[in-house]
């Protein structure tokens, strides 16, 4: 082979010394991409143990919330923290609700209060309807409620509660000045509060008689009114009842239906009117039969 070498003329060993060049080059290149390849993945695997790690084990969270509140901190040192709180609007909501839903104490960081969360707290509160809540840089916090206006009172269970004309009732306010609004009983009373407040408003003659209204079957209402001789209850029919109260009314302006000796007035079914008198009605006339 030696001598065989020596034969080569220098252009052939130049030629045979590129074409092993080539052969190593390629031959590093495939080892290069292989070993990325495996690097690759393995520096991957790596990352993604530690991250699930770090996220299972809650030092990722951690890490994060210690630097937001090393900043809020810093905030605070510049003067950014609730010193002032203004409310307006409140009357029979509690403080300790309005406290509660707050939830901030004086010298907190004021940059990092969530004034939606804030609002939507206040919002939850039965006897709120609606509430802001705005900052005023660098120290003081507004807070604006509009209360929900009782125009009923529930009675259910044995206890009476405040409900306003959406329906919500207002559980822990004092019903001490609200015992004089309509009082309605059933379970679903206060949703369909609203539909009884027309149906006397749309009669006012009739409505000064109203004592109570009882809510039937989840359907309709029977209304309890004052008269002469004691208490008329009044059966609505599911259907129309404005109608049926005005046609009540009719009867009441033309013959004073309300002032006589009756114990029921069935008014279910349309264009019909059904009267149960009370006993000593029937007792009277009776009595009016014999004497003629």
């Amino acid at each position: 082979m030696a001598r065989k070498a020596e034969a080569l003329t220098p252009r052939q060993r130049q030629s045979q010394q590129i074409m092993r060049e080539k052969a190593s080059r390629k031959k590093r290149k495939a080892f290069l991409h292989h070993f990325a390849i495996i690097g690759g993945g393995i520096v991957c695997a790596a990352l993604l143990c530690g991250g699930i790690w770090a996220w299972k084990s809650g030092a990722a969270a951690r890490a994060v919330q210690t630097t937001v509140n090393g900043v809020y901190a810093l905030t605070v040192r510049a003067g950014f923290s609730v010193q002032s709180l203004y409310l307006e609007g409140r009357n029979r909501t509690s403080m300790e609700d309005i406290d509660k839903a707050l939830a901030i104490k004086k010298g907190d960081p004021i940059l990092q209060l969530s004034l939606n969360d804030m609002r939507e707290r206040l919002e939850k509160i039965e006897s709120v309807k609606f509430a802001a809540v705005e900052r005023a840089l660098p120290d003081t916090l507004h807070i604006r409620i509009i209360e929900r206006e009782p125009v009923a009172m529930w009675q259910h269970q044995g206890k009476l509660t405040p409900v306003d004309d959406n329906g919500t009732a207002m559980h822990g306010i004092d019903t001490a000045p609200y015992k004089h609004l309509p009082l309605v009983i059933g379970d679903d009373a206060p949703a369909h509060v609203g539909e009884l407040l027309a149906i006397l408003s749309s009669q006012p003659e009739l409505a000064k008689r109203f004592s109570s209204a009882i809510r039937i079957g989840e359907r309709r209402w029977n209304i309890r009114l004052q008269g002469n001789s004691g208490t008329i209850e009044v059966k609505l029919p599911e259907e129309n009842p404005v109608d049926a109260w005005k046609k009540l009314a009719e009867q009441q302006a033309q013959s004073q239906l309300l002032d006589r000796d009756i114990k029921t007035i069935d008014l279910r079914l349309e264009g019909r009117m059904f009267i149960k008198v009370a006993p000593q009605g029937l007792g009277r006339k009776s009595e009016n039969a014999k004497e003629t």
